[in-house]
């Protein structure tokens, strides 16, 4: 249930260091909800105005647009292999055979999904793939094909575009704005984050998400985004790509170039739907990844079997290409000084993950913000640091990625301009009011 007196409701919390500083705010505020969602946004604007600002991004950022958590193996995704008896027959074993279950034992399920690491399951049956592709010549199991189905199940269940929204995973303020646009609100967050200074370095978005939730905002918004391909056509995988940037040509004599101004660092650190294997390499795909719109994915008779997903069994993900890139990516980046990460939607569950970010904090100049919409173990652990370069801010209302983007990311414009005018005014006044005495004088 849908609680909206979010001050009164002791799962919103600001916690800087292992310190709720939003019950202090509460008091003396007195409940007043534009001074409080100042108070965070002055925050946040403080951190965003650092040189290296960084966001990272988790399924809780994308599940309001229709997505599934993947953290477990989908409902959703099983029925899609159902279809075919032999090959859900397969996947039955398999469950049972990694959670040390007998035959005749049904398979652990957490609700209706089957309680077993989604990535890890499918790394297995890759794993397994390629040994018995090593040790057979001639092969009748269906592991192969266990794999593809898995594959296409998911690109249906994260090409949100023609998803559903959830409507009860929606407060009820927001659903008619987001019916109206389902991107909307990853659109308010883009036009916010790039009203940072120009002198200020790009700013980094990561996302463990496959969907292309930024990819349609950063469309809508003509924002031009470095995600590590290149081409126009034909778009291939070039990690040198990463260290570009985008100016305008030199308008005087002089030479001076300006930066544009609408353009981020975009990194999909678990891969994405839209990127596919290319059997043929050559001098422009060295590395043999290509990169293409869904619908043309769509219409692919075996979608699962080239889409790229990561190979992540705990920590071998570094092993191969583009993952090896785009982790040592985010492990420079985090790691520069004058440092923040903002993580949205990420539970903390992964493991390589949490080693880049831990060794961030190594350096005295990092800082931390966690939005977290539910607490767990991780993010319990993390808060007994008592870290002041830690914030956390925690609850249904205050770490729901559409709220962070609605009430609590900084309009950097819109202050300045409030700025502008109020001083606008005083000297206005001022000159108003002095006025009179200088008529008087003359006279």
């Amino acid at each position: 249930m849908e609680n909206n007196n979010i001050f009164d409701n002791d799962e919103n919390k600001v916690f800087i260091g292992n310190a709720n500083k939003f019950a202090e705010w509460i008091k003396t505020d007195e409940g007043d909800k534009e001074k409080l969602f100042d108070r965070i946004k002055l925050l946040i604007k403080n951190y965003l105005e650092l040189d290296n600002v960084s966001f990272l991004f988790g399924s809780g950022s994308s599940i309001y647009l229709g997505a599934v958590s993947i953290r477990n193996f989908p409902k959703v995704v099983e029925e899609h292999i159902r279809n075919d008896t032999e090959l859900h027959d397969e996947l039955i074993r398999t469950i049972k055979s990694l959670q040390g279950l007998q035959e005749d034992n049904d398979v652990v399920r957490d609700g209706e999904d089957l309680k077993i690491e989604f990535e890890g399951l499918l790394n297995f049956l890759i794993a397994k793939d390629y040994v018995l592709d090593e040790e057979q010549k001639q092969r009748t199991d269906k592991i192969g094909d266990l794999i593809v189905a898995i594959k296409e199940g998911l690109f249906n269940v994260c090409n949100i575009d023609k998803l559903p929204i959830p409507e009860e995973k929606i407060k009820k303020e927001y659903l008619g704005i987001i019916k109206s646009n389902k991107y909307h609100f990853h659109e308010k967050f883009l036009k916010s984050l790039l009203q940072r200074p120009l002198n200020l370095k790009r700013a980094n978005i990561f996302t463990l998400n496959y969907d292309l939730a930024f990819e349609y905002a950063f469309d809508k918004l003509g924002i031009y985004y470095i995600d590590g391909f290149a081409g126009f056509h034909k778009r291939y995988f070039k990690p040198e790509t990463f260290e570009y940037d985008m100016f305008y040509p030199g308008s005087t004599t002089a030479g001076k170039v300006q930066r544009i101004e609408k353009m981020v660092r975009y990194f999909k650190l678990h891969g994405s739907l839209s990127w596919v294997k290319s059997d043929k390499r050559d001098e422009n795909n060295l590395y043999g990844i290509e990169e293409l719109p869904l619908p043309l994915i769509d219409k692919l008779d075996k979608k699962g079997e080239i889409i790229i997903y990561p190979s992540a069994i705990k920590k071998s993900y570094t092993l191969e290409l583009p993952y090896s890139e785009l982790f040592r990516q985010f492990s420079a980046t985090i790691t520069h000084p004058q440092s923040v990460l903002i993580t949205i939607g990420y539970s903390f569950a992964d493991e390589h993950i949490n080693d880049i970010i831990f060794q961030a904090l190594s350096n005295p100049s990092f800082t931390l913000i966690i939005l977290a919409y539910n607490t767990n173990e991780f993010i319990e652990r993390i808060k007994k640091l008592n870290d002041s370069r830690i914030i956390i801010i925690e609850g249904n209302y205050l770490a729901d990625f559409i709220v962070f983007s609605d009430k609590l990311m900084p309009d950097f414009y819109d202050i300045k301009s409030r700025e502008k005018i109020a001083k606008t005014l005083n000297e206005y006044f001022d000159n108003k009011i002095e006025k009179p005495k200088n008529e008087t004088a003359r006279l």
